[in-house]
């Protein structure tokens, strides 16, 4: 499978994203350009898909996007996948706990924080709606972000 790389520049920092031949995005980290992950130039439907992206995470965080459509492909274990697509279920401006998705799931809570911390699409699977023990500044960022606080840079 062929996978066209990019960075990002965005006003959370540098990011680095991955489609596949058909457009969908398989990961999105919070990380700049990685000289090993380069791509010769893609085609111009792979470079609308990048284009897309960049402007949905720009009014994202200038608060006018509340629901991504970027055609998505996260690879997992099928557990994870579950959690991702239950992860996408909550409304923007909400969070859930481990605890909660464990219940409802019928998953370990352990589990569940895992799966949000090996998330391979950081923003549009939205794992910062999870509070999660001993997180970072970004997913608190992001939720003050959704509850209209605007976005400031951790």
């Amino acid at each position: 499978m062929i996978l066209w790389h990019y960075e990002l520049t965005t006003l959370m920092g540098p990011m680095r994203a991955a489609f596949d031949g058909r457009g969908r995005l398989l990961e999105l980290v919070m990380e700049g350009y990685d000289p090993r992950k380069t791509s010769p130039l893609p085609p111009k439907e792979q470079r609308e898909s990048k284009r897309f992206l960049d402007r949905q995470i720009e009014a994202y965080l200038a608060g006018t996007l509340r629901t991504f459509t970027v055609p998505l492909d996260p690879q997992g274990k099928p557990t994870d996948l579950r959690i991702w697509d239950t992860i996408r279920t909550i409304p923007y401006g909400q969070s859930r706990q481990p605890s909660e998705l464990s219940a409802w799931l019928a998953i370990e809570e352990e589990v569940i924080v895992m799966a949000c911390v090996a998330n391979p699409i950081a923003l549009l699977i939205p794992a910062h709606r999870v509070i999660l023990p001993g997180e970072g500044p970004l997913p608190k960022a992001l939720r003050e972000l959704e509850i209209g606080h605007g976005w400031k840079k951790p």
